[in-house]
């Protein structure tokens, strides 16, 4: 008798066949068994997947393995849903083709969806093949409701990235669900266009009393594809997220923060960040300054990556000894964590001395577009009123004394 198939594994792809090939070579190294298959549903690519896909996924998967191939583009949703309807599986694994599988990645995800009933879908940490850092452990959201990866850019073993929490959603581009619930929350809604799928199925989830979580001990390199047009439709599908689940979401990133022992603030042009608290940031800067050591504060900043001015520290003494493309990278980071304009200046100077005018190019692009913000404060002003405006009747009052804050800094408060 043969073995019974656990899970589906189902992955969308459009041409890019060189991810495509990439991701399936990982997930046969580091996918042991065989309670598993793998459904390619392929988009009408007219690269080499159109030729190529069927004979390795054959080879690597055998019987295992079904391909399906459309006469159009129909996008991710309807793709990862045609595949889920052939799916053999009870439990449904939507991957992305820009995914690199590590050893024992799918074990834990199984073990958890096992161990919890409430637990309608999970997903892995997800990974920057080039830092090992964080590129996904949760979908978290800012007071103005933009969606940001939780502490993206973390080191992958800083404790904050692995403490339980209770997560609003996950991303799409790894994501297990049992399949019953799946087509129970009315699969992925046609009417995106490849973005916010992954979000209104979350918001279904939860509004089927189950729990949605990020299994920190399953590990998957994501390269996130540059596919042509990638993103071109993300105000259309915002505004589709918020008409068919309005309400769903609400601000959250200010809560992991002042749990993990962070805090949030504001830019002038009131882009939110989180930071470290003032005493602790002053006790960092004082203990290495002392006795300052290029390698010590390296470390420190594996430790507390939030930590303001050791990024500063560090890049100054790089770029003093000619350092140019190790102070970059240090550069880089920190305008991730701290959005500030003399970041962006500094890291363009820096990049250009290193030789990298593409990044240097952003950067100053960047800074022009925080500039143009800055020229006309009145919209910043409006938005900054209404949100202290909601958080106090929402009750919100640390929201709500962060935008009086910014407020009264500008004086108009």
């Amino acid at each position: 008798m043969p073995p019974t198939i656990l899970v589906s594994i189902i992955i969308p792809v459009w041409n890019r066949w060189d991810l495509t090939e990439a991701c399936l070579k990982s997930l046969r190294a580091h996918t042991s068994g065989n309670f598993f298959e793998v459904i390619v549903a392929d988009n009408h690519s007219e690269d080499e997947t159109a030729t190529a896909l069927a004979p390795l996924g054959e080879q690597l998967f055998g019987d295992k393995f079904t391909h399906l191939r459309f006469n159009r583009n129909t996008g991710f949703g309807p793709a990862c849903n045609a595949g889920a309807k052939a799916a053999r599986g009870g439990l449904l694994l939507f991957l992305n083709n820009d995914t690199l599988l590590t050893p024992n990645w799918l074990p834990p995800l199984m073990k958890a969806m096992q161990d919890d009933p409430r637990l309608g879908a999970t997903g892995p940490l997800l990974l920057y093949p080039d830092t090992n850092r964080v590129q996904h452990c949760g979908i978290t959201f800012t007071p103005s409701l933009r969606t940001e990866h939780l502490y993206a850019n973390f080191p992958a073993d800083h404790p904050a990235v692995h403490a339980k929490r209770t997560l609003q959603a996950i991303t799409g581009a790894a994501i297990m669900v049992e399949k019953e619930l799946f087509f129970q929350c009315g699969a992925f809604f046609s009417g995106y266009r490849n973005g916010s799928e992954d979000l209104e199925l979350c918001c279904r989830i939860r509004e089927a009393g189950r729990r949605l979580a990020v299994i920190t001990q399953s590990r998957v390199y994501h390269l996130e594809s540059q596919t042509p047009g990638r993103g071109d439709d993300d105000n259309d599908n915002a505004a589709l997220l918020n008409e068919r689940c309005k309400g769903c979401f609400g601000p959250d990133v200010h809560r992991f923060a002042r749990r993990d022992g962070y805090e949030m603030a504001l830019t002038p042009w009131l882009e939110s960040y989180i930071t470290l608290p003032a005493e602790r940031e002053e006790e960092l800067t004082i203990a290495m300054t002392q006795q300052f050591s290029p390698a010590a504060c390296w470390e420190m900043l594996q430790k507390e990556p939030l930590w303001h001015t050791g990024y500063n520290l560090l890049a100054a003494v790089l770029e003093e000894n000619g350092q140019f493309a190790e102070a970059c990278g240090v550069r880089l980071l920190q305008t991730y964590f701290f959005p500030m304009l003399p970041y962006y200046k500094q890291l363009a100077a820096t990049a250009a001395k290193s030789g990298n005018i593409p990044l240097a190019r952003q950067a100053i692009d960047k800074a022009e577009h925080v500039n143009k913000l800055l020229e006309d404060p009145g919209p910043l002003i409006k938005k900054a009123a209404g949100l202290a405006n909601w958080a106090d009747k929402a009750g919100e009052k640390e929201l709500q004394q962060l935008y009086e804050g910014w407020l009264k800094d500008l004086g108009v408060l």
